[in-house]
């Protein structure tokens, strides 16, 4: 580690984050299974604030890696990087939330490739936003928003939109499995032209 306590490297890299995605981080720290996190811990903490509790429930070490993890699950990839380099800390291997077993060749991912058909091909969106409600991909915010869409198209538009479904493997993969599941032909017909 560098000789920055980890208090000053991880309020350093969030100062680094605009307000939205600050916001984002907050977000992700409350939905993180371990540690436990709650919302009114972090609703009104500011940068400093944030560094302080996640020093205070993780040893310093694992507090840097943490706010690199939710770095990377976010997508904020130059943030996470310029920390590691910053803590000194040597890239391990990816990470689950990295991996992805819907990787087509050249590191695109399966939905990624097919958004626009997908966007145009699916037509009844409701029970997709309920599965992925279910499986906590995205929220009661997201699923609103959606179906307040006057359109199919739009719908699955926005939907693409979703942060852990536009940036996590995780939230794609599981958008695939929900599709496959509820649109078959439609994902075979997909398969067989990758």
């Amino acid at each position: 580690m560098s000789k920055k306590t980890a208090k000053a490297l991880i309020t350093d890299a969030l100062e680094d984050l605009s307000s939205r995605d600050l916001k984002k981080f907050r977000e992700r720290l409350c939905d993180n299974d371990e540690p436990r996190v709650t919302r009114r811990s972090v609703e009104d903490a500011d940068e400093m604030d944030l560094a302080d509790l996640l020093v205070k429930i993780c040893t310093e070490a694992k507090a840097v890696q943490l706010t690199i993890s939710l770095f990377s699950q976010l997508g904020f990839s130059n943030q996470a990087e310029k920390l590691r380099k910053e803590a000194a800390i040597a890239p391990g291997p990816a990470s689950a939330e990295s991996r992805t077993k819907y990787l087509l060749e050249g590191g695109q991912h399966f939905v990624d490739k097919h958004r626009i058909r997908l966007i145009e091909s699916i037509t009844t969106v409701e029970p997709i936003l309920d599965r992925l409600m279910a499986r906590n991909i995205i929220n009661h915010e997201h699923y609103t928003l959606i179906r307040a869409k006057s359109t199919s198209t739009q719908r699955m538009r926005e939907l693409f939109d979703v942060g852990s479904i536009r940036s996590t493997a995780k939230g794609k993969d599981c958008l695939y499995d929900v599709l496959a599941e509820l649109e078959p032909f439609v994902m075979e017909d997909l398969k067989e032209r990758s």
